[in-house]
């Protein structure tokens, strides 16, 4: 009996042996950690009305190294319209403002063919709803501002899923460029371009608030976009009677609704900390492109290699490459070719020429196939 009990205690305390040596092989598996990647980018033409062009958009797709003019059309045996003006990607859609349709495309990102078309006077009639212009996103809903008149400025949001029409904001003189950054959306009111009314109309999300901000840095607000948590809009300046361009730049906006000029430009793209502009103003002749950096408050200035004219700039917020949309010259007038494909050229994020890539007439936006995945 005793030699029974003696040998099943040694067999317990193996057991016990052995699952705690199990215990300390069986750890949990790795967990896949998200990686953001960007894949491409789309560029949006707004074609060329004089010549009667149509709007078009062209994706470059970094992994094969190939541009596509013409995507939309080639995808969905249709023209995007006249007058293409803005490109936003959420979530696995992108959409797509044409001006001149009133309309916004929704499309499957990757295989670029249609989900639906939001006719914006319909949902929004025939005054309200005329001429989207730009996008932005929040919490699952698609923000879109319409140019309308000096009376009857307005951004509409949308549910993502149905495309129901979710709420109206008010807004100023001919709404142009939206922005929301710290639950509040941000419109740029540009007046036409008047300087009697321009405005920055300010509505606080959560809370419903709204406000309105002007002042001598406020004179022809146009495009918006958020940096580090930050409103900031490219204001293209004042002209005199003939037609020389001053005081363009980006602005800053605080949270406490202050406005401070932050560098020059008379367009503007970033890479999520960094805003590069090329200031090319109007009558002029001169042309630099120049590099703010929003965590130091230093500007910096580069020269691109190869670029014949200015239409854009951006900068893939994941690899930090810069791009800059060009056109090309017109061989019969020796002037910028705008009814004539123009091109892209990549730099990385240092300024070194990586790849020129075809793109379609009139390039006006540029956004970023980005996404997340887990490894």
């Amino acid at each position: 009996m005793k030699k029974y009990l003696l040998n099943f205690a040694v067999l317990m305390m193996a057991t016990a042996l052995f699952t705690a040596c199990g215990d300390d092989d069986d750890d949990p598996a790795p967990q896949p950690k998200p990686v953001n990647v960007s894949e491409g980018m789309f560029v949006v033409g707004s074609g060329n009305s004089k010549s009667n062009i149509d709007g078009n958009l062209t994706y470059i797709d970094y992994a094969n190294g190939t541009s596509t003019t013409n995507a939309f059309q080639k995808a969905n045996g249709m023209s995007l319209g006249k007058t293409a003006n803005f490109a936003l990607v959420y979530g696995q859609k992108l959409y797509i403002a044409v001006d001149g349709e009133n309309t916004i495309w929704v499309c499957d990102k990757n295989t670029l063919r249609s989900i639906r078309r939001i006719n914006t006077t319909q949902l929004l009639g025939d005054i309200n709803g005329i001429s989207p212009r730009s996008l932005a996103s929040y919490e699952g809903q698609l923000f879109f501002a319409c140019y309308s008149d000096k009376a009857h400025g307005t951004v509409a949001a949308v549910d993502t899923v149905n495309f129901n029409l979710v709420k109206t904001y008010a807004a100023g003189s001919y709404s142009d460029g939206i922005a929301i950054a710290n639950d509040k959306l941000y419109v740029a009111n540009s007046d036409y371009g008047n300087g009697i009314n321009p405005s920055i109309t300010v509505h606080d999300l959560k809370t419903g608030a709204a406000s309105e901000l002007k002042g001598a840095d406020v004179t022809n607000p146009m495009q918006m976009m958020t940096v580090g948590g930050n409103a900031y809009f490219l204001d293209y300046g004042t002209y005199d009677a003939s037609w020389n361009q001053t005081g363009a730049g980006v602005r800053q906006i605080s949270a406490d609704g202050t406005v401070k000029r932050v560098v020059d430009g008379t367009a503007m793209g970033s890479d999520g900390k960094r805003i590069f502009t090329v200031n090319a103003p109007y009558g002029s002749g001169s042309i630099n492109y120049l590099i703010y950096d929003t965590t130091t408050g230093q500007t910096t200035s580069w020269e691109p290699s190869d670029i014949y004219s200015p239409a854009a700039i951006a900068a893939d917020p994941v690899t930090g490459d810069i791009f800059v949309i060009s056109y090309n010259e017109n061989p019969d007038t020796h002037y910028p070719g705008y009814n004539l494909p123009s091109y892209v050229n990549q730099y990385s994020a240092d300024g070194t020429f990586k790849k020129r890539y075809d793109c379609g007439v009139g390039p006006i936006s540029v956004v970023f196939n980005t996404g997340v995945k887990y490894e």
